[in-house]
């Protein structure tokens, strides 16, 4: 008999003591353990790799496992696999807990002698339910909200919130009696969920976004501990009778008075955090100027840094983008590189240009902007744009300026220095060829 708490963690390890980390095939018995820790996309793959024969996987009692009849000399998956399934059974009839990084849920047809092998299917559920639609469907998202304070996974959602990323929730008709929801996503999906399964439970948690390295994951295994010991620990009282709740003992109204507004600073907090994180994220954005490269990159900065100064900019990406400021129409063109930029934005700013005068039989103007080196501070870039572009520039008159300059006029812009501002838009406006440094 287990003298201390032990957990069993498969698929991504982490340290500590109490800790045990293996794959899905090669952990002991899984019923050895007070908690079975579980990333259940990686029960998927350590399948796929012995039906694909990519990665040899052992038995904890080093036998090799294949995908076919079990021998004298190795296992066969099909067969290993339904020792899980018991194993899981057994814990959950000692009254222990299962916790789960929530995916949705994929079939495994190849698994010889196992017809209807799925991601899931080593864990027992309450009656009525699947782990798969319409009960547990896919979904993807980062904003994740603990919703029952009181929950011993709460914690754990509040501590990560900013490193979640779920990837399936709980449609709620069906879940059984003694359920849970503990986190919601942002439009109040499910994702945080407790289930009774015979005399032991089952939770359900969104995964990390990213689980780091080494000593990253220390805080990770310790929240996670500190989770199992207090649901183990509300698992043995068992749930308190109805009539508890009119036992009062001295302070203990006041005391919870205090724990309900604290819980009404903290929220309120929450709320300021949120604000105060958006409005420096809009601002941290303009930052980008300066490293990113891409239509999906550098391009929307562009488009919202002129937005700044004044201009009417083309909102959608997947159309050539125009900069208007009255009646005066820019046509631009963004280009990021690790080297200095030679002549592609050019060339499809020429084509443009042309098809313009083709279109209206009056000249167009053009803007290009470029991050040349944007992998080097700027002080430390040499000219961002060659001599050939340069030239192209002065030779069809259109305007071409830097990142840096652009990111000095919203600075400009964000300082409510109007004059500057308008100045810098009219050298915009009426330039022909690269905008001279400041």
């Amino acid at each position: 008999m287990l003298t201390t708490m032990r957990a069993l963690v498969i698929g991504f390890p982490l340290p500590d003591p109490q800790i045990d980390n293996y794959n899905f095939l090669s952990a002991p018995s899984f019923f050895d353990y007070d908690a079975l820790v579980v990333d259940t996309a990686s029960v998927s793959r350590t399948i796929e790799e012995v039906v694909d024969q990519s990665q040899e996987r052992l038995t904890h009692a080093e036998q090799p496992v294949v995908n076919g009849p079990t021998s004298p000399v190795s296992v066969g998956l099909a067969d290993a696999l339904r020792r899980r399934q018991e194993e899981t059974q057994r814990l959950l009839a000692r009254g222990h807990l299962v916790v789960c990084f929530a995916y949705p849920d994929v079939p495994h047809p190849r698994v010889t002698g196992f017809s209807g092998c799925h991601r899931y299917y080593w864990l027992p559920a309450p009656a009525g339910l699947t782990y798969a639609p319409p009960h547990l469907m896919p979904g993807e998202g980062t904003e994740v909200l603990s919703t029952e304070t009181e929950h011993p996974f709460a914690p754990y959602v509040d501590r990560f919130r900013t490193n979640l990323l779920y990837r399936a929730y709980f449609s709620e008709g069906g879940l059984g009696p003694g359920a849970r929801v503990f986190a919601r996503s942002a439009g109040g999906a499910a994702v945080g969920v407790e289930l009774a399964v015979g005399n032991g439970r089952v939770v359900f948690l969104p995964p990390l976004r990213s689980l780091g390295t080494g000593t990253d994951r220390y805080p990770i295994a310790e929240r996670i501990l500190d989770c199992i010991r207090h649901a183990l620990s509300m698992a043995a009282a068992g749930p308190p009778p109805a009539w508890v709740s009119s036992y009062a003992l001295p302070g203990l109204a006041e005391r919870e008075a205090q724990r309900q507004e604290a819980e009404h600073e903290l929220a309120a907090a929450d709320a300021r955090l949120a604000e105060a994180r958006a409005e420096a994220e809009t601002l941290e954005r303009y930052r980008r100027l300066l490293w990113q490269e891409g239509k999906h990159g550098l391009e929307p900065i562009v488009r919202d840094a002129l937005r700044l100064l004044g201009f009417t900019v083309t909102d959608d990406l997947d159309r050539p983008a125009e900069a208007v400021w009255e009646k005066q129409t820019l046509l631009l063109e963004v280009e990021g590189s690790s080297e200095a930029v030679d002549m592609a934005p050019h060339y499809r700013l020429r084509r443009r240009l042309e098809e313009g005068l083709e279109r209206t039989a009056r000249p167009q103007r053009g803007l290009v902007v470029v991050n040349g080196y944007r992998l080097r501070p700027p002080e430390e870039r040499p000219a961002q744009y060659t001599d050939a572009l340069r030239v192209a520039a002065e030779t069809m008159r259109y305007g071409l300026v830097t990142d840096l300059q652009l990111l000095q006029a919203v600075e400009k812009a964000l300082e409510k220095d109007d004059a500057a501002v308008a100045a810098f838009r009219e050298r915009l406006l009426s330039a022909e060829g690269a905008l001279p440094l400041e």
